[in-house]
């Protein structure tokens, strides 16, 4: 399906168009996964777009998914609030406060559980009918997983081994590091890079500080790792820096366990995004990080957004990630092989969302009972109570 290139403006008037001639809800998927936005779909928009269709939830979902797939572009102008700039030095101190942020706060982060659900999409070819042939017709829902996680473990990196159950299970870009990892080194990356400012954007009590990002390829520390065989799937892996630290990582495993026509090759491509800081306290609320386009072989886009918000756990509010998406597309395009770009039925489109929900503390309780003098039987008559 040739997606049609539109502003979010341009959407809504189509949806708007479309409700107002009552057509079905097949129809409003069909448009908007038809769709290709310029721009990014904010929140918001989405909300007020949600209301104004009060359609099925097949019609919100590809909503939800379209505005997942547009979550690395500007959102338009007319959205952002018309407050000016920043003086550079307060953008330094916002900035600094954003380090301190990470390297103080994130770290002393009790230590919670929570659940990780991943819901996992991709573009693979379905029969919109009983018994029809196979076509594409956007993203759809393959599985879904969830486990649960602790968030020492999740900041500190350690999973299990590469190529266990909890990695292998899951195919497409996956997103890692949410507690610490990742910020950590994207801030130490974008020393040797480029830090700039970029816009405010509002957020739901007040306006955020959105700064631009950049780093080259000689200093990055993200790794994406490629296995040359046919019917590969992307995995989510652990790399490692000088430090012994863990950061996240793109990979690429074969389905086939088979080791014998296989290639691995490891490359650290340049990447860019955005980092979305409190301007009052420095507490980082949203992350975009996306592989540069000319190193990101072999894949033409691989690029994961982190949300993080207020969760209330006991009698306290705390800033953990709440939830993340990750979008990678094939090099080449739809119906070639991410690897070696020969024809197939596989996908062409990954989004992965992670959820994180159910946040509550590592504890216990306990109670101590001490032993207590066995109760007398009573005599209530006051006479003799032994046995004749």
């Amino acid at each position: 399906m040739a997606a049609k290139r539109l502003t979010v403006a341009q959407l809504e008037q189509a949806l708007a168009t479309a409700s107002a001639a009552h057509k079905p809800d097949v129809e409003l998927v069909r448009l908007i996964a038809g769709t290709d936005l310029s721009e990014r779909l904010s929140d918001a928009t989405l909300d007020r777009l949600d209301k104004q269709l009060n359609a099925g939830p097949q019609v919100a979902l590809t909503l939800r998914l379209l505005a997942d797939q547009s979550a690395f572009l500007e959102v338009p102008a007319g959205e952002l609030p018309s407050i000016a700039a920043p003086g550079d030095a307060a953008q330094q101190q916002m900035l600094q406060a954003a380090h301190s942020y990470v390297a103080q706060t994130l770290p002393s982060l009790p230590n919670f559980l929570a659940t990780r659900t991943i819901n996992r999409y991709d573009d693979s070819p379905q029969a919109l009918k009983k018994g029809g042939w196979p076509v594409r017709a956007g993203l759809h829902l393959v599985d879904t997983s969830n486990w649960e996680i602790s968030v020492r473990d999740e900041r500190e990196n350690q999973p299990s081994a590469q190529g266990s159950a909890v990695w292998k299970a899951q195919i497409g870009l996956i997103s890692g590091g949410e507690f610490g990892t990742t910020l950590g080194m994207i801030l130490a990356d974008s020393v040797q890079g480029k830090v700039a400012w970029g816009h405010w954007e509002q957020g739901e009590a007040s306006p955020i500080a959105v700064f631009l990002y950049s780093v080259p390829k000689s200093a990055s520390h993200f790794e994406i790792m490629g296995s040359f065989q046919r019917q590969a799937a992307l995995e989510g892996q652990p790399a490692r820096m000088a430090n012994g630290r863990g950061i996240a990582g793109i990979g690429v495993q074969s389905s086939d366990t088979g080791a014998s026509s296989m290639k691995t090759t490891r490359t650290r491509p340049g990447y860019h995004g955005s980092l979305w800081v409190d301007p009052a306290t420095g507490t980082i609320l949203r992350i975009t990080m996306e592989a540069g386009s000319k190193d990101g072989a072999p894949f033409q886009q691989a690029a994961i957004m982190v949300q993080y918000g207020p969760v209330q756990i006991g009698d306290s509010k705390f800033i953990c990630p709440v939830r993340s998406i990750a979008l990678s597309l094939a090099a080449g395009g739809t119906g070639l092989d991410p690897l070696d770009r020969t024809p197939t039925v596989g996908p062409a489109l990954w989004l992965n969302e992670t959820l994180f929900t159910g946040y509550h503390r590592f504890a216990t309780t306990t109670r101590i009972l001490t032993d207590a003098a066995p109760a007398q039987p009573e005599n209530p008559s006051g006479g003799d109570s032994s046995a004749k």
